[in-house]
């Protein structure tokens, strides 16, 4: 009788099957769907961020994804440990959090507070309610110090490129913001009406943001982002960078912001200056540019002007002067302020007042406020330096901190979520040391990047 051999059949090892969360006998590895749900939900955060003027329900959609996101990774993640986050960056959370408690415990005087000016609608009015308290700023303020960073470390855990596709979500959402800007501004859409309720008024254009002023700070922010996508050895990144770097400048034309006009053109000519690759083409560019611009101006005078009426820097500039003069009577209320009480401010619902991201920290929480987010800012900016011998991404997060930091000193935006991010994808970039010889390809991919800025 014959018996059944089966040695000739191909074995081959049963497949695991997916799952939502991780395996119990190994929690430290989580596969399935719920973590790429929480990845989607990541990169979802990064772009909305941009969008600081779409709100649901009376809160901005992109903090509602970041919560959501870090829901689904500690529910994808159980067992796992917290992703780990510089110092720096948990001291100025602890700052704000003491701040925020001791405004609670210690409220300044209300007598103080009830003659000060506050922001009500486009001028400043003397009296008056501010439109949130201390504890409520405080608790948003740490959602892009301590929260936002906390999601971008869940994301790095599960996928090496997870930095590397934040910072491109993030300049995605602004460039779309942008072209939501620039249509409107022509008349073409109404985006922004629609959807934020804010629309475009004397020729300058919000986007998806709460003000034109944020809608060039987002484009700057991003720039530097978009001008790095163009060194791609991919044609077809090196496309779509290049349309939605176009978005980006036709909504930074839109917002008509002076800051943007001032700051913009000097974010992209650090991005030249200090990516390599751009580098050896530096002299031909500049050349170039100023050809090209000269040329224009030449043979269409009326060019200059329009484009300084757009900036507000020339023609009539009512609305300008407008400005100009509200933003004096804050100032001076800021430095008030910060003379009433120099140690810890007068309480962190002032925080999106005095138009000076600077004086608005010693305002709200005097020089223990502002020592912490110096810190915070230099610190960040000493990794991304260090990094950039190993980490091209260094490069354009180091221009972007750069403009955010010049442009804070114009821009009410010291709470904003949408200042941070570069700030927060810096503190989760992984560290790298000098790599040894036998090594130094695995330590060169960190984050799935090729060196290709040489």
């Amino acid at each position: 009788m014959s018996t059944f051999d089966a040695s000739h059949w191909d074995y081959q090892e049963p497949r695991e099957k997916k799952r939502w969360f991780p395996d119990p006998d190994d929690p430290t590895k989580s596969v399935g769907f719920a973590v790429k749900i929480a990845l989607a939900l990541t990169y979802a955060a990064a772009a909305a961020t941009a969008w600081n003027g779409l709100k649901e329900g009376g809160f901005r959609v992109g903090d509602m994804l970041i919560g959501l996101a870090l829901l689904a990774f500690l529910v994808a993640d159980a067992g796992r440990e917290f992703p780990k986050l510089p110092g720096w960056v948990w001291q100025f959370g602890v700052i704000i959090f003491v701040i925020t408690a001791a405004h609670e415990m210690v409220p300044t005087d209300p007598q103080y507070l009830a003659n000060r000016l506050v922001i009500n609608g486009v001028f400043p009015v003397p009296g008056g309610i501010e439109l949130e308290t201390n504890a409520v700023v405080g608790i948003k303020f740490l959602v892009p110090v301590i929260f936002m960073p906390l999601m971008f470390g869940f994301a790095r855990k599960h996928d090496p490129k997870a930095i590397l596709r934040a910072a491109y979500a993030f300049a995605v959402g602004v460039s779309i913001s942008a072209a939501v800007g620039m249509a409107d501004l022509l008349g073409v859409t109404h985006i922004s009406l629609s959807l934020t309720h804010l629309p475009s008024v004397g020729g300058r254009a919000p986007g998806l943001t709460l003000h034109p002023n944020f809608l060039a700070m987002t484009c700057i922010l991003a720039l530097p982002v978009m001008l790095w996508q163009l060194l791609s050895d991919v044609r077809r990144t090196r496309v779509i960078a290049f349309l939605f770097l176009i978005a980006l400048l036709l909504g930074l034309y839109a917002s008509g912001s002076r800051a943007g006009f001032a700051v913009g053109p000097g974010a992209a000519l650090l991005s030249v200056i200090i990516m390599p690759r751009y580098r050896k083409y530096l002299p031909s560019v500049l050349l170039g540019v100023a050809g090209v611009a000269a040329a224009l101006f030449v043979l269409e005078p009326s060019l200059g002007k329009s484009l300084l009426q757009a900036f507000r820097l020339g023609g009539d500039t009512g609305s300008a002067q407008g400005s100009d003069q509200a933003r004096a009577i804050i100032f001076t209320q800021g430095v008030n302020d910060f003379k009433h009480s120099p140690i810890d401010g007068v309480g962190l619902q002032v925080a999106e007042e005095a138009h000076n991201v600077y004086l608005q920290a010693l305002a709200a929480g005097g020089v223990i406020l502002l020592a912490g987010y110096l810190i915070f800012i230099f610190a960040g900016l000493s990794k991304v330096i260090k990094q950039m011998k190993f980490e091209p991404l260094a490069y354009p997060l180091f221009v972007s901190t750069v403009a955010g930091a010049l442009f804070a000193v114009v821009q009410a935006a010291l709470t904003d979520r949408v200042a941070y991010v570069p700030l927060a994808l810096i503190a989760t970039l992984p560290t790298v040391k000098v790599p040894e010889a036998d090594d130094f390809q695995v330590k060169q991919h960190w984050i799935g990047l090729e060196r290709r800025l040489r």
